[in-house]
Order: C-alpha cells, then sequence, then structure tokens
C-alpha cells in the first residue's frame, strides 16, 4: 500500500496543469459507513495517505489558479506583496510533498522534522492571509533580515580589523546580501535588531489556538534540535537500565498526518475567500467535504485505538 503511493506523489509541473476536472474529481476515498468497517491500521493509512494528497492538490490547484496562467500554467510575474504569500504556499508544497513521499517510505523519524517545517509555513502563511495588512507582510520580511543584517556587520568589523582588507568569500557574502535587500525593497540601513513581527506562539495561537502550538508545533521541536526526547524515541532502545542505538527507521502512523491535512484544508479555504478564484465555490465545497471527511476519519482511528 505505501509503495503504492509513492508512485502517485504529486509532481509540481504536473499539478500547475490541472484544470476545473481535477477539482470535481476529489472525493473522499471511503464513505463514513465504509471508515467503521475498517479493521486493521494498514487501511487507515490508506485513507490518510489519499486524503493528504488531495490536500496537496488543492493547494496546487489554488496556485496555479492564482499565480500561473495560460493552457501550459506557466508562472507569471507578481508583485512582492503577493509573492509573499505566494512563494510560502509554494514551500507548503514541495514540504508537503517530501512529507508524503517520508510516510510512503516509512521513515517516521524524517516525517517529524518535515511536519515541524509545515506547522511553521502553515501558520505564517494563514496569519499573513489573515491580517493581510501592508505592515505585517514588512514585519515578515524584516525579521527574515535581520538575520543578513548582522551577518553584514559582522564581515563589516572583520573587513575592518584587517585593516580594510576584504576576502573574496566576504565579498561574495555581502552581494548576496544587497541582493536580498534590493529584491525585498529594504535598506540596509533601514533593519535594526528589533522586529513587530509577532512570535511563533502567538501567531499560532492566532490562527489555530493555543494547542496548536504546544502539541502540533511545540513538540516537533524535539526532532528539529535532536533534543533528548528524540533521541530517546526514535534512535535508541532501552534493555533493563542500558540502552543500544536503534539504526531501523520507525514506521509512521495515521495520526502524523492530522495537522498537515488540518493546515492544508485550512489555508485553502482562507486563500480562497480572500483571493475570490473563479470557482471559489467549488473549491470551498470541496475544501469543506475533505475538512468533514478527515473528521470522521479522526472519529474512526480514536475508536479503533481505543479498542
Amino acid at each position: 500500500m505505501l509503495n503504492h503511493a509513492t508512485n502517485h506523489t504529486p509532481n509540481v509541473g504536473i499539478h500547475l496543469n490541472r484544470t476545473l476536472n481535477e477539482l470535481h474529481k476529489i472525493e473522499p476515498k471511503y464513505s463514513k459507513a465504509e471508515l467503521t468497517e475498517f479493521k486493521d491500521e494498514n487501511q487507515f493509512m490508506d485513507a490518510y495517505v489519499e486524503l493528504l494528497k488531495q490536500s496537496i492538490t488543492l493547494l496546487f490547484l489554488i496556485v496555479g489558479d492564482r499565480y500561473c496562467e495560460g493552457k501550459e500554467g506557466i508562472p507569471r510575474k507578481i508583485n512582492r506583496n503577493e509573492a509573499i504569500i505566494g512563494g510560502n504556499l509554494t514551500r507548503l508544497i514541495k514540504l508537503n510533498t517530501s512529507f508524503l513521499e517520508n510516510i510512503c517510505n516509512g521513515k517516521l523519524e524524517i516525517c517529524y522534522i518535515l511536519n515541524r517545517c509545515i506547522a511553521e509555513t502553515a501558520i505564517n502563511t494563514q496569519f499573513m492571509i489573515v491580517e493581510g495588512e501592508e505592515n505585517v507582510l514588512r514585519n515578515y520580511i524584516k525579521y527574515s533580515l535581520i538575520t543578513e543584517k548582522e551577518l553584514w556587520n559582522t564581515i563589516k568589523d572583520n573587513v575592518e580589523d584587517r585593516n580594510d582588507e576584504k576576502l573574496r568569500i566576504e565579498e561574495r557574502m555581502q552581494k548576496s546580501i544587497e541582493r536580498s535587500f534590493n529584491s525585498s525593497d529594504f535598506d540596509l540601513e533601514n533593519v535594526n535588531r528589533s522586529s513587530k513581527w509577532k512570535s511563533i506562539a502567538k501567531r499560532a495561537e492566532y490562527v489555530a489556538g493555543d494547542q496548536f502550538y504546544k502539541i502540533f508545533y511545540g513538540l516537533g521541536s524535539h526532532s528539529i534540535h535532536g533534543n533528548w526526547q528524540d533521541i530517546l524515541m526514535n534512535n535508541l532502545t532501552k534493555e533493563d537500565d542500558e540502552f543500544k542505538i536503534n539504526l531501523e527507521w520507525n514506521r509512521p502512523r495515521p495520526q502524523i498526518m492530522d495537522g498537515a491535512i488540518g493546515m492544508n484544508l485550512l489555508l485553502t479555504k482562507s486563500f480562497v475567500q480572500k483571493e475570490k478564484l473563479k470557482e471559489s465555490k467549488l473549491y470551498l465545497e470541496k475544501t469543506e467535504l475533505l475538512m468533514n471527511y478527515q473528521s470522521d476519519l479522526m472519529n474512526e482511528h480514536e475508536k479503533y485505538l481505543k479498542k
């Protein structure tokens, strides 16, 4: 089942060309009655994988609809503010596709890492879509450029310490930093260490409630940073009072996909409502259909786990 799903992993070039016909095809793989008859977790994995793929397909469709043109779905030129949202949605698609591949390849440890990245990208994008103000988008860019400015200053100080002798690598790095600022419509002099970009905890609470941050995002920190909890859970086995290293991959279970699917669908709904795409009504109908299906799937899986 998992290898079969991998062979159908979405491809960016293909999905940007999806037609209205593809949107019509989006339907839950199983009925509510069929979900109640599931006897093992492989059946739930099959349902979850297909739902994740459908939620990724919706992201491809809205990105293609909003940011591409022509029968070939060629990306068109967009302004900076459009690029912020469009770029984040594109990142989310790529992360989700890699997430799907690692689920189908049975590599839970990598799924945890990607899940955290998906969470932050989804939180950022949803926050900016809902807020939608110029200053919020500028704060998003400025927060990133603060690090670039600090690197610029470090290079500048090092060059001065060498009596203005600049290394080639420093020259290349400064040119790269200048390109970043020019592309972002910011001046180096106008960026300092302060930023009004809200903390990730506040952004997460704003768009999805505090439990989302604590569970879906917060716990992912272990995997990103290689904390002891991640090492203990995924890379060691305990025998009596001693340990052995664990070189085997852990197998993903259905619930690892809940957060990503939920955020994919929420973002699709928010984006369609804001952008008023041509087929907004159909997009929203399909998104709502999958949201209800996910709820049923989660409930039935929880019942199964209690058996």
